[in-house]
C-alpha cells in the first residue's frame, strides 16, 4: 500500500469515529439551546398573560386552551409553590395527523385579592426525530465531502509534495553497482527530501568503494589461489607418472590429488557465490531455456552414462527469460549435476519445461531433504566427495538476483520447481 493511501485510510477511520461523537454532542447542545429559547418565550408569555389577567378579570377563568394555547384555573385556598415547571409532552396535531412534541410551562400566580390560579402554557417545539434525521443526513454529507476533499488534496497536493521522493525511488531502482551510475538531481524545497538525497548519494559512494574493493579481492583471490592449486596438481601428476614410488605411496599421492581437486572446485564455487552476491554478472540477454537444457543434458551425457542414469526432457512450451547467460547455465547445471550425483543406478532425471516454470525431478536413493536448510552453504544430505555442498547455495543466490522462485517437493522422488515471473 502506498504511503499516501496508508495515511488516508487512518484519517478516514479517525473521521468516522470522531464525527459521530461530535454529532452527539452537537445534537445535545442544539436541543438544549432550542429548549432554552422556547422556555424563555414561555416565561415571556407568562408575564404578558398574567398582566392581561389582572387587567381583564375574564381571563382568570380560561379552562380551555383554545387558540390562546394557555389555561388559567382557580385553585382552592391554600399555600402553593410558585415555581415554574417545564416539561415536554406529546400532543396530536391535526396538520401532521400525528402526535408531535410540545413544551409546557406550569406555574401558579395570585391575583390582587390573594386568590391562587394555575397557569399552563404550551408551545410547539422542533420535532426531535426529524431534527435527528436531518442532522444525521447533514453529517453523512459532511463526512462524504470531507473524504472527497481529502482525496482531492491527496491526489493533487500530496502527489506534488512526494514527487521528489518518488524520483529518488526510481533512481535507486536504476542504480547498479560497478556501472558508475549516479542519482538524478531532484528539484524540491522540502528539507527532508534534500537531506535524503544527500544521504543516499553518500551511501552509494560508500557502496561503490566497497564494491570495487570486494571485486578486486575476488579477482586477486581467484588468481592467487587457483594458480598455486593448479601448479601443485600438475606437479603431483608428473611425479606419479614416474612410477618410482611404491603402490601404497602412489595411493596416498592419489588421495592428495583428489583433495586438491576438491579444494579447487570449492574455491571456484565460493568465488562464484561472491561474484553473484556482488552482482558482477550484469550483462543480460533473452535466454531460451529449452535450448539451454538440451545443451546441458548433452554435456552431462558422459556423467549420466557413468552413473547409469536416464535423462528425459519434456517440452510443453517455450520458455524465455532475461538473465545473464553464465548464471542461467550455472542455475540449470547445478540442479542437473545434483540430480545425477545423488541418484542410484538405473535411476532417472526428468525435465518438464512449461511456459513459466521448469520442473526437475530425479529418483531418490535416500529420505527427503530438509527444505529449511537445503539451500544453506555446505549443507550435505550425503557424505559423497563429489559434492562441495555449495551447488544449491549457488542456485539460491542466482534466483535471489532475479524475480525467480524455487520450490522443493518430495513425492517418493526429489523435485525442484523453478518458477519464472509471468510476462
Amino acid at each position: 500500500m502506498k504511503l499516501q493511501n496508508y495515511t488516508l485510510r487512518y484519517l478516514a477511520i479517525t473521521l468516522l469515529l470522531v464525527i459521530p461523537i461530535w454529532a452527539g454532542i452537537f445534537y445535545v447542545l442544539i436541543l438544549d439551546e432550542v429548549y432554552d429559547n422556547i422556555d424563555d418565550d414561555l416565561k415571556n408569555s407568562k408575564i404578558i398573560i398574567v398582566r392581561h389577567a389582572f387587567a381583564n378579570k375574564e381571563l382568570l377563568n380560561s379552562p380551555e386552551f383554545g387558540i390562546n394555547k394557555f389555561t388559567i384555573k382557580p385553585l382552592p385556598k391554600g399555600q402553593y409553590s410558585h415555581k415554574e415547571e417545564f416539561s415536554t409532552l406529546k400532543e396530536f396535531m391535526e396538520y401532521d395527523n400525528d402526535n408531535e412534541p410540545i413544551r409546557t410551562l406550569k406555574t401558579v400566580f395570585d391575583d390582587d385579592k390573594g386568590n391562587s390560579y394555575e397557569l399552563i402554557i404550551k408551545a410547539s417545539i422542533v420535532e426531535e426525530d426529524e431534527l435527528l434525521e436531518d442532522l444525521f443526513l447533514a453529517l453523512i454529507g459532511l463526512y462524504v465531502m470531507l473524504v472527497i476533499s481529502i482525496l482531492l488534496v491527496n491526489r493533487l497536493l500530496l502527489k506534488r509534495i512526494w514527487k521528489s521522493f518518488h524520483v529518488i525511488l526510481d533512481n535507486l531502482k536504476e542504480i547498479k553497482l560497478g556501472t558508475g551510475s549516479k542519482l538524478k538531481p531532484i528539484n524540491s524545497s522540502i528539507d527532508e527530501f534534500i537531506i535524503l538525497e544527500k544521504e543516499v548519494e553518500k551511501m552509494l559512494t560508500r557502496n561503490e568503494m566497497l564494491y570495487a574493493s570486494q571485486k578486486q579481492f575476488i579477482e586477486n583471490a581467484s588468481h592467487e589461489l587457483q594458480t598455486p592449486l593448479a601448479i601443485s596438481i600438475n606437479k603431483l601428476e608428473l611425479f606419479a607418472e614416474n612410477n618410482i614410488l611404491p603402490d601404497e605411496q602412489m595411493m596416498e599421492l592419489g588421495k592428495i590429488t583428489d583433495t586438491l581437486n576438491r579444494l579447487t572446485k570449492l574455491n571456484k564455487s565460493l568465488l562464484m557465490l561472491s561474484k553473484i552476491e556482488n552482482q558482477q554478472f550484469s550483462e543480460e540477454k533473452n535466454i531460451n531455456f529449452n535450448e539451454l537444457v538440451l545443451l546441458l543434458v548433452e554435456d552431462y551425457a558422459d556423467l549420466s552414462d557413468y552413473k547409469k542414469v536416464k535423462i528425459t526432457v519434456t517440452q510443453n512450451d517455450s520458455l524465455h527469460f532475461m538473465i545473464n547467460k553464465g548464471l542461467a547455465i550455472a542455475l540449470i547445471s547445478n540442479l542437473l549435476k545434483n540430480a545425477i550425483i545423488h541418484n542410484h543406478p538405473n535411476g532417472f532425471v526428468n525435465f518438464i519445461i512449461n511456459k513459466n516454470d521448469i520442473i526437475i525431478s530425479n529418483s531418490a536413493n535416500n529420505s527427503p531433504l530438509n527444505p529449511e536448510v537445503i539451500f544453506n552453504r555446505f549443507y550435505r544430505h550425503t557424505t559423497t566427495n563429489e559434492s562441495t555442498g555449495l551447488g544449491l547455495s549457488i542456485v539460491k543466490s542466482i534466483i535471489n538476483n532475479y524475480s525467480i522462485t524455487i520450490e522443493y517437493l518430495f513425492t517418493k522422488n526429489h523435485q525442484f520447481k523453478i518458477i519464472f515471473p509471468k510476462k
